[in-house]
């Protein structure tokens, strides 16, 4: 199920086991949880299980009309089904006309028949790592296995984002730095501006004060001539 995208871990992890419950009081508030999280993907995968009249009964083993005893009896998967099914298919082969499907499956059913006989008699198993507590510790390792791969997947995630933080930092970092170098560049290649004289023969022009505005006032001096007499 992709629903771990969808919740927090927590809430995951409760989803994750409804199998588990043990009273149709806790069905209840159990769907009541469902609603509360308020996804509609979640809530059409509960209401898909809750309107059938066999689905949680076949997975709820407080709901089961089972015996107790009979249910933990019961595998959980259908994976003895599967992998007894692929043996026989490597043990007489595929894709057989129907008689002769027949026939291997006939001489390999006799097969294992005399060697569960001579098991029983002699009690030597043809397989003496095939009993269900060596099919426990195999599943016991394999589920420690997935647990592991996937701690470690978790911890290389979180590692790669710290780097992506650090390196987003420093792109940001860098930029700012980049910006100040460009403008000390800009500033170091501009020459100082300079005032004018004015140029003009008749006048030359002044700047005397600035008002209370702000405003430079300038003022215009003509050339003046002085002409003396002599008494």
């Amino acid at each position: 199920l992709d629903f771990e995208s969808l919740v927090s871990k927590e809430d995951y992890a409760h989803l994750m086991n409804f199998m588990y419950i043990d009273s149709a009081e806790k069905i209840d508030e159990f769907s009541e949880f469902v609603r509360g999280l308020g996804v509609k993907k979640i809530q059409d995968w509960w209401d898909h299980k809750e309107m059938s009249a066999w689905i949680l009964p076949c997975l709820i083993k407080s709901q089961s009309p089972m015996s107790a005893e009979d249910w933990d009896n019961t595998a959980a998967t259908t994976n003895t089904g599967e992998a007894q099914h692929h043996w026989t298919r490597t043990q007489t082969g595929s894709k057989l006309s129907l008689v002769e499907a027949i026939e291997t499956a006939r001489k390999l059913d006799e097969r294992v028949a005399r060697e569960i006989e001579i098991s029983i008699k002699h009690g030597v198993l043809v397989n003496s790592n095939n009993e269900p507590y060596h099919r426990r510790a195999l599943n016991t390792m394999r589920t420690s296995t997935t647990v592991r791969k996937s701690r470690e997947s978790d911890e290389r995630a979180e590692k790669r984002a710290r780097i992506e933080l650090e390196i987003q930092a420093e792109k940001e970092g860098s930029a700012a730095r980049l910006k100040v170098l460009k403008e000390r560049k800009s500033a170091t290649g501009k020459a100082p501006r300079t005032c004018k004289a004015s140029k003009s023969s008749g006048s030359r022009t002044f700047f005397v004060s600035a008002s209370s505005s702000g405003r430079v006032v300038t003022k215009t001096f003509s050339n003046v001539l002085i002409f003396s007499t002599a008494a």
